[in-house]
C-alpha cells in the first residue's frame, strides 16, 4: 500500500512538473506570435518611410549535400530555383553517391545551364560535403543547407532572410513541416513536427534554443568560419555545430534564433525500423554533443542565458531519464484502471492531451484552415499516436544507453549518412495544404 501511495504521488509531481512545462511552452509561443506580428508591422511601416535604407537583401549560398538521392534531389532543386528571392547562388554537393544521383544532376543542369553549381566529391560525410561547400564554394553572407529529399516553400528563403537583419541573430531554424499523407505513421509524424516546431517558438522567446537542425538551417557565413564549420567527430552535426556556436559567441549578446515563417517540408519516415534508426541517430548524436559541452551546464557566466544552462540543457538529460521510466508508469496506470476500474485518470490525460494538441492546431498559422479542420478530426487518435512515436523514442534511447560505454569514453562516432527511405513521389509546395 505504501509503494502504492509513493507511486502514485511521484506520477502526480511528474504530471505537474510536465503540465508546468507545457503551460509555459504554450504562451512563449503566442508571445512569439505577438512578437512576429510587430516586427512584420514594423517591417511594413518602415518599407513606406522616405529615405529608407536600401532593403536588406544579402546572398544566400544555398547548400544541397546528397548522397544516394537519385529520388529526390532534382525536386528539392527545383523548389529552391522557385524562390520568391532571387539572390540565391545553389550549391548541390554530390558525396561520392553510388546511384544515378551525379547523372540525375548532369541532366538538369543541362537543362538550366548556370541555374546550379554541382560540386562532386568522394564520399566523406555530410559535415565534410558542407564544410567543402563554404570554404570554397560559397560566396553569400548567409548559409542555408537544405536536405536533398526536402523542399522550401516559395518565400522561404525571403522570410529567413528578414530575420537576420538582426545583426544579433548568427543561426536560426526554419519551420519544417512532413508533406500531407494519407498514412497514419505518417500523420502522427506530422503532429509531432507541428507540435515540436510550435514549441520552438517558446525556446526562441525564453532564449533557450540550442538546436537548428533540419531543412533550412541558416547561419552567417563569417560566424560558421570563425567556428571552423562542422565537426565530425559526431553523428548529428546540425546539433553539435549549434552548441559550438553558443559556446564561442554566447546566446545573450548573439542570438539563435527560429523563424516560424520559413517553411520547408519533408517527406514522413515510412517503417517503425526506419524511424528507430533515425531517432536513435538523433538522440545518440545530442549525447555526444552533450558530453563534449560540459562547461555549459549550470554554467554562470554572463555570456549565457541561465535559462539554457541552468534549466534547458539539464532538462534534455532529465527528459530521457524520465522516459526511460515510461513503460513502469503506463503499466501503473494501466493496473490502476483495471484494478479499480477506474477509467477517471486515463481519461483526464487523454482529454488534458488531446486539447493541447488542438491548441497546437489552432494556433500554428502557417497551416491552412482546411489543413487545420483535416488535422482537428484526427484529434481523437492522437493520443494512440503520439503513443506509438514515444515507442519509437523509447526503443531509440535503448539502443543509445546500450552504447553507453563507448559514449562516456567519449570515442565519438564520426559523422556519416544515415539513410531511410523516402518515396521521392512528385510534390510542390504550391498545392501542399
Amino acid at each position: 500500500m505504501i509503494i502504492s501511495h509513493l507511486m502514485y504521488d511521484f506520477i502526480a509531481v511528474l504530471s505537474m512538473l510536465n503540465f508546468g512545462r507545457v503551460l509555459m511552452m504554450l504562451i512563449g509561443a503566442d508571445l512569439y506570435d505577438i512578437r512576429q506580428i510587430m516586427r512584420q508591422s514594423k517591417l511594413t511601416v518602415d518599407s513606406r518611410k522616405p529615405r529608407t535604407p536600401r532593403a536588406y537583401r544579402p546572398q544566400v549560398s544555398v547548400i544541397i549535400p546528397a548522397y544516394n538521392e537519385e529520388t529526390g534531389v532534382i525536386r528539392t532543386v527545383r523548389s529552391v530555383m522557385d524562390s520568391t528571392y532571387k539572390n540565391v547562388q545553389i550549391i548541390v554537393v554530390n558525396d561520392g553517391s553510388q546511384d544515378r544521383t551525379k547523372l540525375e544532376l548532369r541532366n538538369y543542369q543541362r537543362r538550366y545551364p548556370g541555374k546550379f553549381t554541382v560540386v562532386n566529391q568522394a564520399n566523406g560525410g555530410k559535415a565534410t560535403a558542407i564544410n567543402r561547400a563554404v570554404r570554397y564554394w560559397a560566396t553569400g553572407k548567409l548559409v542555408m543547407v537544405v536536405d536533398a529529399d526536402s523542399l522550401l516553400q516559395q518565400d522561404a528563403i525571403a522570410n529567413m532572410v528578414a530575420h537576420f537583419r538582426d545583426r544579433r541573430v548568427i543561426a536560426s531554424a526554419a519551420n519544417v513541416k512532413i508533406i500531407p499523407t494519407k498514412s497514419m505513421f505518417g500523420i502522427a509524424q506530422r503532429f509531432e513536427y507541428l507540435i515540436s516546431y510550435r514549441m520552438k517558438r517558446a525556446l526562441t522567446v525564453f532564449n533557450m534554443e540550442y538546436i537548428v537542425g533540419g531543412v533550412g538551417s541558416t547561419f552567417r557565413r563569417s560566424a560558421l568560419l570563425k567556428v571552423g564549420l562542422y565537426d565530425t567527430d559526431t553523428m548529428t552535426e546540425d546539433i553539435d555545430l549549434t552548441v559550438k556556436l553558443i559556446h564561442k559567441y554566447g546566446n545573450k549578446k548573439y542570438h539563435i534564433n527560429y523563424a516560424a515563417d520559413s517553411v520547408a517540408y519533408t517527406e514522413h519516415v515510412l517503417t517503425f525500423r526506419s524511424l528507430v534508426k533515425q531517432r536513435y541517430r538523433w538522440k545518440y548524436g545530442r549525447f555526444q554533443t552533450l558530453l563534449k559541452n560540459p562547461a555549459l551546464f549550470f554554467n554562470a557566466s554572463q555570456k549565457y542565458d541561465k535559462r539554457l544552462t541552468w534549466y534547458q540543457l539539464p532538462y534534455a538529460i532529465i527528459g530521457e531519464a524520465v522516459l526511460l521510466l515510461e513503460p513502469f508508469l503506463v503499466g501503473y496506470i494501466l493496473y490502476v484502471v483495471v484494478r479499480y476500474s477506474d477509467m477517471t485518470s486515463l481519461a483526464s490525460v487523454y482529454v488534458i492531451v488531446t486539447s493541447f494538441v488542438f491548441l497546437m492546431v489552432l494556433g500554428e498559422e502557417s497551416e491552412t484552415l482546411r489543413a487545420k479542420i483535416g488535422l482537428s478530426l484526427l484529434l481523437p487518435f492522437v493520443y494512440l499516436m503520439m503513443y506509438a512515436l514515444t515507442a519509437v523514442e523509447f526503443t531509440a534511447l535503448i539502443k543509445s544507453m546500450l552504447q553507453l560505454r563507448q559514449l562516456l569514453s567519449r570515442k565519438m562516432t564520426e559523422s556519416s549518412w544515415e539513410h531511410v527511405e523516402r518515396s521521392g513521389k512528385a510534390v510542390s509546395t504550391l498545392n501542399i495544404s
